[in-house]
């Protein structure tokens, strides 16, 4: 039998040869396959009690939400006076962060974004931003895989301390 190949169906056949398990590789990890959801609950869930465990080490009391993958650890500021840290874990990323003013309270200047903008600049580690609802938030993500206690508290300390000092900043142009 012999096998002519000419250049398009060489090309069809290298395609076919790299492609193909590309293709099968992210079949696998999307929904189609059937166990991939549960790697990702069994991640979270690992995750979820290493930081746990973390909070616990750091003796923090915390408070366990409806989600068993987000709790809220309280907090006094000098200018924030509850400041509630939120913690969340999600496969193996931790993101740590408060909720420092709600949307309507938040005026839609130039001034004002600058001075958010100057201090996500200026803070080590922590975005500055709006969330999702259009609330003003500080947060740090991290990876669950290489936490420690002294790197949460260190993470919990610098998103509490941010809020508080930005909160002390911002508050005399916030809208009632």
């Amino acid at each position: 039998m012999e096998c002519h190949f000419d250049a398009r169906s060489a090309c069809a056949w290298l395609a076919a040869l790299v492609l193909l398990p590309l293709g099968a590789r992210a079949a696998t990890v999307t929904g189609n396959n059937p166990i991939a959801p549960h790697i990702a609950t069994s991640i979270t869930n690992d995750s979820a009690q290493k930081i746990v465990n973390l909070m616990q080490a750091d003796s923090y009391n915390f408070q366990n939400t409806k989600s068993p993958t987000v709790w809220m650890i309280r907090f006094a500021g000098d200018h924030l006076k509850d400041i509630k840290v939120v913690v969340t874990v999600k496969d193996s990323t931790m993101v740590v962060f408060v909720t420092v003013v709600e949307n309507q309270h938040l005026p839609v200047t130039t001034d004002f974004m600058r001075t958010l903008l100057v201090q996500n600049h200026e803070l080590d580690r922590v975005k500055v931003g709006y969330d999702r609802e259009g609330d003003l938030s500080v947060r740090i993500d991290g990876s669950v895989r290489v936490m420690d206690a002294a790197e949460l508290r260190e993470i919990v300390n610098q998103v509490r301390n941010a809020s508080d000092e930005i909160y002390g900043m911002i508050e005399p142009s916030l809208l009632q």
